[in-house]
């Protein structure tokens, strides 16, 4: 079964969900959400994100899954350069770091498709700003209509505003999707529905949308997109517009550069940490993972024995060289054969003694033996007639 990791990092709380599906449109199948205090750091944060994702990779794979693609999605820009440098610590190079804006966008395009809206005007709320976006649910295309502060007197206000003025459009949107980031959606829903002409929704589960948009992202984006894609595109939060979600990101240049490509020697002598008891990865499966790992290695060892015991006899001979050297050596002049080894004295005349006569005996010759022929008695005289 093909799954799908979503993550979402905030300054408070890490929320990670597994979706089903090669496009994460399926159900889910398990969500893990653990605490961050302001006492951690966010390299420590970034160790435990890094952790449960290598956790939940393992599990998926030793049940039979295919981890399809991971997204994590992040507020904080210093917790998502400390993560993008934990993963290329750790040689993990297949994860799509999104911005929040990113991953809420994948979420509205997808509510968009399922609802058969062509537009969805999305309104993103977290406890500093509200952006008020327009998504194509065609090719995942945003362009941003309008952003306000909400630091003043009456924040439902502002809000109100924001949505009267995107219905007012010569050609508003069909619908108006509403996701947050640290704030109570279902209020804001239940405010502005009852005061524009558009349908407002908003996510079910509200507190795991953004990592629900973030593996929605991840699944969609081309194969060969690096893991800082999501990065380049959270630094322009005044332009007019955002262009293609997932076409787009691939073809800027800034974006295509490897995680960790600076100075990835300096991680070469990280050590990975034990991940932490108290987290519970995504589809334990429990003392089968470390029987499966101890039988591999068990293995591997019996086929080595028995791949290295045939060649025992053709070891070298303590006289001939053991160890190829790792450069060919240029080859020497030639020399006589004479100078390199010196020949052995020619061996003295052996003087040779004549040959001594060998007496042979000859055996007597026989007499030839007399042969007695018995003669046959004459004929009677024949009787007178």
């Amino acid at each position: 079964m093909d799954i799908v990791l979503g993550v979402s990092m905030t300054p408070t709380t890490v929320r990670m969900v597994l979706v089903e599906g090669e496009k994460a449109d399926g159900v889910t199948v398990d969500h893990d959400v653990f605490d961050v205090t302001s006492a951690d750091a966010s390299a420590n944060v970034a160790e435990q994100v890094v952790a449960a994702i290598q956790g939940t990779k393992e599990s998926a794979e030793s049940g039979g899954h295919h981890l399809k693609s991971i997204g994590v999605t992040w507020s904080d820009h210093t917790e998502a350069s400390a993560l993008r440098d934990t993963l290329a610590a750790h040689g993990i190079d297949d994860v799509m770091l999104v911005a929040e804006s990113h991953a809420a966008a994948s979420l509205a395009q997808a509510v968009g498709r399922a609802v058969g809206y062509d537009t969805t005007a999305l309104l993103f709320v977290d406890r500093d700003t509200a952006t008020l976006s327009v998504v194509r649910t065609d090719d995942g295309s945003v362009v941003k209509v309008l952003s306000r502060s909400l630091h003043s007197a009456d924040a439902m206000a502002v809000l109100t505003e924001m949505a009267h003025a995107v219905a007012a459009q010569d050609a508003p949107p069909q619908g108006m999707f509403v996701v947050g980031s640290g704030v109570d959606v279902s209020s804001v829903k239940s405010h502005l529905e009852h005061l524009v002409s558009l349908p407002v929704s908003a996510p079910d589960d509200a507190e795991l949308a953004l990592a629900r948009g973030a593996a929605l992202a991840s699944a969609a984006a081309p194969a060969f997109e690096a893991t800082t894609v999501g990065l380049a595109y959270s630094q322009d939060p005044d332009g007019a517009t955002a262009g293609s979600v997932y076409a787009g990101l691939a073809a800027a240049e800034t974006q295509l550069a490897p995680v960790g490509a600076e100075a990835v020697d300096e991680f070469a002598a990280t050590e990975m940490r034990e991940t932490e008891e108290g987290r519970k990865p995504f589809l334990l499966v429990g003392s089968a993972l470390t029987s499966v790992f101890v039988i591999g290695v068990v293995a591997l060892v019996i086929s080595l024995a028995v791949s290295i015991r045939p060649t025992v006899d053709s070891r070298p001979s303590p006289a001939q060289a053991a160890i190829v050297p790792s450069s060919q050596a240029p080859a020497p002049a030639p020399i006589e054969q004479a100078a390199q080894v010196p020949a052995d004295p020619p061996p003295s005349a052996e003087t040779i003694k004549p040959p001594v006569p060998v007496a042979v005996q000859q055996t007597p010759q026989q007499a030839p033996r007399t042969v007695y022929v018995e003669q046959a008695p004459a004929p009677a005289p024949a009787s007178p007639a």
